[in-house]
């Protein structure tokens, strides 16, 4: 239950975090804002580390690093496919696809599941698909480069809980820690390119307003503390049921797409949220 209860608080605050992400990349270069999130998100997670100890390790600082590389990754093709839009359907297109591999992964690796709990997984799965379902004649399809980021981003995600979950349990967060230095890293020699190649373009800075960088800083806090409860819960349960709890993290981030940005939910979206709900109340059972 306990392990359920935190996939639950991690999927509504990658939910929220994605939202508030998502649309600060309608507004600059996806590249900048995810190095922004994760520069954030670093001093952030420091400072909580002075309250949990982090337990550094050879093996935690490998599969942190492998982490930290799929962090970078996953979240700049996930924002940007967000900028392109629709929200209501690219969010749950990489949920699903970051759900699905760390279950195979579990069950490849040996972990058995039960035919209840295969259930429960299933039919989470299928919620978070249809919440995917357009909401309305008016909204478009994504494009083809939205689903190829869309897909990127969720292989991604599922590195992320994947190589989290091999790191030892007496490790604390040194993991995220690892993680979150080499995503800054990355995007860090990713953003001197890109201004490199904007001023031989000619193009015009990104402009960072007090509003998107408000919104860029909760993006970041709100990542964080995802990070840290699908961390503590794959510790206190299976990698394959809290990645799947986890993964309805869209059910936040189209909530907000329809509450800020009024994006109309269709009665199929509806139908894949109580199903959620549903696959949820399984698993705990």
């Amino acid at each position: 239950m306990l392990a359920v209860s935190l996939g639950l608080l991690a999927a509504a605050s990658y939910g929220a975090a994605d939202f508030f992400g998502g649309f600060a990349s309608k507004k600059a270069n996806p590249i900048r804002v995810t190095g922004i999130a994760l520069g954030i998100g670093l001093l952030f997670l420091l400072l909580v580390s002075i309250f949990l100890r982090p337990e550094f390790s050879s093996q935690t600082i490998l599969f942190g690093v492998l982490a930290g590389i799929c962090s970078g990754l996953a979240l700049t093709m996930f924002y940007a496919a967000l900028a392109l839009g629709p929200i209501s359907i690219v969010s749950p297109l990489t949920a699903v696809a970051g759900a699905v591999l760390p279950v195979i992964v579990d069950v490849a690796l040996g972990q058995a599941l039960s035919a209840f709990t295969v259930l429960a997984i299933v039919v989470i799965i299928a919620a978070a698909g249809l919440v995917s379902v357009v909401p309305s004649k008016k909204v478009p399809l994504p494009s083809t480069k939205a689903l190829m980021l869309s897909l990127g981003g969720g292989a991604g995600f599922a590195g992320i809980f994947i190589f989290l979950d091999q790191t030892p349990a007496d490790s604390g967060i040194a993991p995220l820690v690892v993680m979150r230095i080499v995503g800054v890293l990355m995007l860090a020699v990713a953003i001197v390119f890109l201004t490199q190649r904007d001023r031989k373009l000619g193009k015009a800075k990104d402009k960072f307003s007090t509003t998107l960088m408000l919104m860029i800083s909760i993006s970041a806090v709100l990542d964080v503390s995802a990070n840290l409860f699908f961390l503590i819960g794959t510790r206190e349960g299976v990698l394959a049921v809290v990645a799947v709890v986890t993964s309805l993290y869209p059910i936040g981030t189209v909530a907000l797409a329809r509450i800020v940005l009024k994006e109309k939910l269709a009665n199929l979206q509806w139908t894949g949220i109580a199903m959620a709900i549903f696959g949820c109340v399984l698993l705990a059972i």
